[in-house]
């Protein structure tokens, strides 16, 4: 699944082809200029039919004439070359092409296409591995290797995080900042279009190194979407975790879907579950993923969700309590015994509560600011602090990194340092913070975001990956009566119904049902009955179900003139909180539950819940109180509380149902769900489904 990396970033045996001095050939000689500066850490062919020497060494023209077989082909000649010189590589064992020139079909033509086809069958054909096209190169810190046509990479110092970027125009700037910040890395990789080599292979790689603790992407698109998640599950397992910018929010999943399931789980709001699953930080901003990676360098993890904030300004505590309402954040509520210790260490007339401030008077006395950070540190119910503080910036600012080193030393619970808004960094502040070993975040939003990532990830790993298991079963059951007998005994049972030919059959039924009924028309062309007229709630006697059911026939006639009425569905009418909860096969990432209110109001509020199978009782009551609308479950404005149990159960074995169901099923939805009072459990009332298309694969 995943492909060999060692030949990009620890080589061997390299080789510059295009190596000229020209003005064209500026990228050559930077990355030259950088190997000789870290003193040639690989054996280094030049490769150029057109030279002799270069750079006063002998110049090579093609990889026959190379006297040993070259690891790495560093490729800066123009993409129409590039193809005729590969495979004359290839036939002499070259193992790894870094491809620099775009021009390979990312722009739709038909002549890049040609040249990727070309590629490709090179690397089915010889196993040639292939980084980019059309990226920026790749560093290698300890192996001294450093591939970016650029000098400003020398400063970039080894370290504990990996990077693998899709965009090279970003890549640089932001290691070169993320650096200034105190980031220092093991690889960076400039992805490019990933013709081959993929996020996914440059992440087990990550995974695999024994120096990286860290993974840092930003992201443009998934390519392969099962070997990804391969990925992020052993990442996730080795504690290493994934940190990640993904732009490319994607409607197209939408358009085609054939259910409300479909149209709201769309590609976004799906690879967001995926992060979810495989304890995926996910950061909004490029900014927000240096400072979270910087939260995560400490190598703390919390055992709790509860955060403690000490400060020395009122209104940075007002902000922290309102980003951390923003982010679910928790606040710890602290003890009895430490609120009495407080008032005696604080400034007067300041309540001993958390976020804490201690007033200015003491905020600027670094070593008694300490010792509070200590008292609050210290309370049972903190699992995790963030103190506020000023890096110094000049060699002549203060500078004693002891207090805080002492309050990190005094606890092994994550202890962050943070500044109410940016501000530059130099050597100085670097020192200052890898001398207290405290992390110091920008900005207030960020530094609740980076806390709160903390949280979620020591979750994540506490709670696994649950494996999706094969199916059980190769085909749906027979009829309706056998797959609603199948849904009842998984926890969704369906209100009393009865299946009517005709209007006058119809009102038969519901005679025999007893009023209220509702009726709903069985047709092939109304999927959505409401769309098209077809249900009518509340009715009250026969009459009323024989003209309702007349009605919606001649209404759907009229909407479809080719419409074929199978007959007529009267159910019981049942009363209580509509919700929605349906599956579908993603056709990215495998089956996903969505779960939120029900009715028409779900596509207008979309406020739904989405992960990805198998869901157990766990997952389904953290999806329903993450809706909005999570206190309708509740006691609401004297209406008695929801049997949340009975939805909790009826969720888990819709997920099993769909999972062992999945050759045959692409969707089923249960729209509305209508949960009862607490102890009367709830009743599926509308149920649909989808059946897999013939030639239809599903996701392993």
């Amino acid at each position: 699944m995943f492909r060999d990396v060692d030949c990009l970033l620890r080589p061997k045996v390299i080789a510059i082809v295009g190596a000229s001095d020209s003005s064209r050939g500026g990228w050559a000689q930077e990355i030259y200029d950088n190997l000789k500066f870290c003193d040639f850490p690989a054996k280094l062919y030049l490769v150029n039919p057109k030279r002799d020497e270069l750079w006063g060494r002998p110049v090579y023209p093609n990889f026959a004439a190379i006297p040993e077989r070259v690891d790495l082909a560093l490729t800066i000649v123009p993409s129409v070359a590039i193809p005729d010189t590969l495979a004359e590589a290839a036939a002499h064992g070259l193992k790894c092409a870094l491809i620099y020139a775009a021009q390979f079909g990312e722009g739709g033509d038909a002549a890049g296409e040609a040249r990727a086809q070309a590629l490709r069958s090179l690397r089915d054909k010889h196993g040639l591995r292939i980084s980019g096209p059309n990226c920026m190169g790749s560093l290698a810190l300890r192996e001294k290797l450093l591939l970016y046509p650029a000098k400003r990479v020398r400063t970039l110092r080894p370290g504990s995080v990996g990077v693998v970027f899709q965009s090279g125009g970003t890549f640089q700037f932001w290691l070169q900042q993320a650096s200034f910040r105190g980031l220092d890395f093991s690889y960076a990789v400039s992805s490019g279009n990933e013709l081959d080599l993929d996020l996914a292979d440059y992440i087990s790689f990550l995974v695999d190194d024994e120096h990286t603790k860290i993974i840092a992407c930003m992201v443009e698109g998934i390519r392969r979407p099962q070997a990804f998640m391969a990925a992020a599950e052993k990442a996730l397992r080795a504690g290493k975790p994934i940190i990640l910018v993904k732009l490319g929010r994607s409607e197209r999943g939408k358009a085609a879907a054939a259910s409300h399931t479909g149209a709201i789980a769309g590609d976004d709001a799906v690879f967001e579950a995926v992060c979810r699953k495989y304890g995926i930080v996910r950061s909004p901003s490029l900014d927000d993923m240096m400072e979270t990676c910087l939260a995560f360098t400490q190598g703390r993890l919390p055992k709790g969700p509860r955060i403690a904030m000490a400060c020395y300004s009122g209104g940075a505590k007002g902000l922290i309590l309102d980003y951390a309402s923003d982010e679910g954040a928790q606040m710890a509520p602290l003890t009895a015994e430490t609120k009495a210790k407080l008032p005696a260490m604080i400034d007067p007339g300041l309540a001993p509560e958390n976020p804490l401030d201690v007033g200015p008077t003491v905020g600027v006395q670094a070593p008694k600011f300490a010792e509070i950070c200590k008292v609050v540190c210290a309370d049972p119910t903190v699992d995790l602090i963030t103190v506020q503080g000023l890096m110094p910036m000049n060699p002549e600012d203060p500078f004693n990194p002891a207090p805080l080193r002492s309050l990190l030393e005094s606890t092994d619970k994550p202890v962050i340092a943070f500044g109410r808004i940016a501000q530059n960094a130099s050597e100085t502040s670097r020192k200052f913070q890898n001398e207290t070993g405290v992390p110091f975040i920008h900005g207030l939003p960020e530094t609740v975001r980076a806390l709160q990532s903390l949280v979620n990830y020591a979750a994540a790993l506490k709670r696994g990956v649950a494996a999706l298991p094969a199916p059980r079963n190769g085909g749906a059951p027979t009829g309706p009566a056998e797959f609603s007998a199948l849904l009842a005994a998984n926890g969704l049972t369906p209100p009393r119904s009865e299946m009517a030919r005709t209007a006058d059959e119809a009102a038969a039924k519901a005679t025999s049902i007893g009023f209220p009924v509702a009726v709903k028309i069985v047709s092939p062309q109304a999927s959505h009955k409401t769309e098209v007229g077809g249900v009518a709630l509340h009715l009250t006697g026969a009459e009323a179900v024989r003209a309702a059911a007349s009605d919606m026939a001649a209404r759907l006639a009229k909407h479809d003139p080719k419409a074929v009425v199978e007959g007529f569905l009267v159910q019981e009418m049942v009363d209580g909180l509509e919700l929605l909860v349906g599956v579908r096969e993603d056709p990215q990432y495998g089956p996903v539950m969505i779960a939120g209110l029900g009715g028409v109001t779900v596509e207008v509020l979309r406020d739904v819940a989405i992960r990805l199978l198998p869901i157990d009782e766990d997952t389904a009551r953290d999806m329903l109180r993450s809706l909005r609308g999570a206190a309708l479950l509740d006691s609401f404005r004297g209406r008695p509380a929801r049997d949340t149990e009975s939805v909790v159960k009826a969720m888990v074995g819709l997920s099993r149902v769909f999972i062992d169901h999945r050759d045959a099923l692409s969707d089923i939805e249960i729209n509305p769900m209508i949960v009862l009072a607490k102890g009367q459990g709830l009743r599926a009332v509308d149920i649909r489904t989808v059946a897999r298309a013939a030639g239809q694969e599903r996701n392993a």
